[in-house]
């Protein structure tokens, strides 16, 4: 098992930052944020980069994410995001970049959910192809998200026949968006690219949000059955904590990364 820092978790700080507290913390595997990628692009060329994540020893997993690509109003603007990523991602040795479902302003019937979302992960997947990368669809667990539960995001990735196309599941949209967490039976582990940990607090009298996540172990989410159910399927890919939490954001990022090491070391 390879664990993960996720740039969102220390959202304020630089990439930079990121690659060696990560580091420094422990972590095998950094993903990237795709906004401090491009902000860091502004001052260092690839090969810098590269060689930084090199120097620091810690490997560049994923770039995250390219939003609302489906239900896109300008999908010409997001399969070009998409080519611009992947040749990205193809130089610095990125394996895998993290594809996010459209939000919808309406509820629409699942089988124009489905043609629409395998539509686009075929063609994506096939520019991705070209450069070796891999696209990891994640679900949302939102009602407002056009694919909100495992089992849909399983149908669609199974009907787009791609060998580069899978899955990333998040701990908090899994359980938020009471998707049935033994679905994940149902999942080839080769498929499975990614998994994001965290938690949440016990909330009454509302639906949790993105910005309640708290470090894992801390929270009521039963991170110990997930665990137990990819040990079922024999997953051993990458376990990365991503959390929102503006709270966290304000911390020194040296701090953050080895406390958040700790706690997703302790649930194994």
């Amino acid at each position: 098992m390879l664990l993960g820092f996720n740039g969102a978790t220390a959202m304020k700080k630089p990439l930079i930052s990121d690659i060696e507290s990560a580091s420094k913390a422990g972590f095998d595997v950094l993903e990237i944020w795709k906004s401090k990628l491009f902000e860091l692009m502004k001052e260092r060329n690839l090969s810098q980069i590269k060689r930084l994540f090199s120097t620091c020893n810690i490997f560049p997993y994923s770039i995250n994410s390219i939003e609302q690509a489906t239900f896109s109003k300008d999908y010409k603007e997001k399969l070009n995001e998409c080519k611009t990523l992947c040749g990205i991602a193809s130089d610095l040795g990125v394996k895998v970049i993290i594809i996010v479902p459209g939000l919808i302003d309406e509820s629409l019937p699942s089988v124009e959910i489905k043609k629409e979302s395998v539509r686009v992960l075929k063609e994506f997947g096939k520019v991705a192809l070209k450069r070796g990368i891999k696209l990891s669809f994640e679900f949302l667990a939102f009602s407002y998200c056009s694919v909100n539960k495992l089992n849909d995001a399983i149908e669609i990735v199974e009907s787009t026949d791609l060998d580069n196309i899978g899955i990333t599941v998040d701990s908090f949209h899994l359980f938020v968006g009471n998707s049935n967490i033994e679905d994940i039976r149902r999942l080839d582990r080769k498929k499975l690219y990614i998994v994001h940990i965290n938690d949440i607090p016990k909330i009454e009298n509302r639906k949790p949000e993105d910005s309640d996540r708290i470090m894992p172990g801390d929270g009521v989410l039963p991170l110990k059955s997930l665990l137990s159910e990819l040990k079922s399927i024999g997953y051993n890919g990458v376990i990365s904590i991503e959390l929102f939490n503006p709270v966290y954001w304000e911390w020194d990022e040296n701090e953050l990364a080895t406390i958040a090491y700790e706690k997703v070391k302790s649930i194994f």
